[in-house]
């Protein structure tokens, strides 16, 4: 009996181990060559150019946000809902300065969408879910 009790726990802190890393793993961190590879590689094209085909959300945040860390939940839901849909990455303004000049970001969070055929569009500060989906929604012509 003892031995069952301690195969279960063991079984069910590994299921959770798998699924906190299978959700933390939606949302990619992206640095500058990966955002050159994935978003738009600003070296070749002056004007913003979506190379990944799906819109995408740019979240650029700080670890020290605390806004930042208010609007993480409602980005992943959104990732969540939406996922073979869009695409969104998270930029570190501290660690990819260069990312973050590029797109004017002077306060956090500054999301900045990109649909399909290039267009930004950029929303700055913490929204509760409804008025962030609401945007996406608008933003993605999203259902």
């Amino acid at each position: 009996m003892k031995r069952t009790t301690q195969t279960l726990i063991a079984l069910l802190l590994m299921s959770s181990i798998a699924f906190s890393q299978s959700v933390k793993g939606t949302i990619s961190e992206i640095n500058a060559t990966q955002f050159k590879q994935k978003v738009w590689n600003y070296d070749k094209s002056k004007s913003v150019k979506n190379i990944g085909g799906l819109p995408i959300i740019l979240d650029f945040h700080a670890t020290w946000c605390r806004p930042c860390k208010m609007l993480a939940p409602h980005l992943q839901a959104i990732q969540n809902k939406y996922k073979n849909q869009l695409v969104i990455y998270k930029i570190d303004v501290d660690k990819e300065p260069e990312l973050a000049k590029l797109f004017n970001v002077e306060a956090m969070p500054t999301i900045v969408f990109i649909n399909q055929t290039s267009k930004v569009k950029t929303e700055l500060g913490y929204k509760e879910y409804a008025e962030f989906e609401a945007l996406v929604k608008k933003n993605f012509a999203l259902k």
